[in-house]
């Protein structure tokens, strides 16, 4: 698995919080990531897997309601930093690599998404007449592509 698929993971978890971690349980779940004996092989457990992908489908509603805080609010931030970080350690630890490289990367990558999720959802609502509810919709989209994309590449 290459870092540019560890960014890609974790980044989500920047965009959509449980996005991430529920994809690679997924993966794990079903045998295509290897995390049996690691400290992260909980994320195997078909029972998470199906719980974080409810919970994830969640989240894809409640992004959209008008109470839903700003992602890079602190709380919502250290939040998305720590699902990335996971997701970053447990794809790393399944290749036998370093896992505290793989939980900086993540959740470096998760911050930085979320700044750019949220600047870039400002803009296309300030620059172009589309409603901030079609444009969540398509970072939803985007989110679901990049997440599946991954999980079908995973071995």
């Amino acid at each position: 698995m290459s870092a540019s698929r560890a960014i890609g993971l974790s980044a989500i978890s920047g965009l959509r919080l449980l996005s991430g971690p529920a994809f690679v349980s997924r993966a794990a779940s079903r045998g295509r990531l290897h995390l049996d004996g690691t400290p992260l092989g909980f994320l195997s457990s078909p029972r998470l897997s199906k719980a974080l992908t409810i919970m994830a489908l969640g989240e894809l509603v409640g992004d959209k309601l008008p109470t839903t805080p700003s992602r890079t609010a602190l709380p919502p931030l250290l939040g998305r930093a720590v699902s990335g970080g996971l997701v970053g350690a447990a794809l790393f630890v399944s290749e036998g690599r370093q896992t505290s490289a793989g939980a900086i990367l993540g959740a470096a990558s998760a911050v930085i998404a979320a700044f750019a999720g949220e600047r870039l959802r400002a803009v296309a609502g300030e620059s172009t007449s589309v409603p901030d509810l079609l444009v969540a919709v398509a970072e939803d989209a985007l989110v679901l592509a990049v997440g599946a994309y991954s999980l079908r590449r995973a071995r």
